[in-house]
């Protein structure tokens, strides 16, 4: 069994990452194209665009899920 010192250098002390993000479509999307995501705990909209599946239609204010894919974030869709 290992202890806490030996867990901490497997993991390299970090907490685990969840695979989900909460947030919102940016305020001033104007609901052509990819939209930014204003991300829980963020003052600011993000400089990326997200993709977003196509049973999904975004607007502005949006509060949304979006899940880890490929080291960036897909939105899952609204949150209602």
């Amino acid at each position: 069994m290992i202890d806490t010192e030996e867990l901490l250098q497997i993991t390299g002390g970090s907490p685990p990452q969840s695979v989900f993000k909460l947030g919102r479509i940016d305020p001033a999307y104007s609901g052509s194209g990819r939209p930014k995501v204003v991300f829980d705990g963020e003052t600011t909209a993000s400089g990326k665009q997200y993709p977003y599946l196509s049973i999904y239609t975004p607007a502005a204010n949006d509060r949304i899920l979006l899940a880890a894919v490929a080291g960036s974030y897909v939105i899952l869709g609204k949150i209602m």
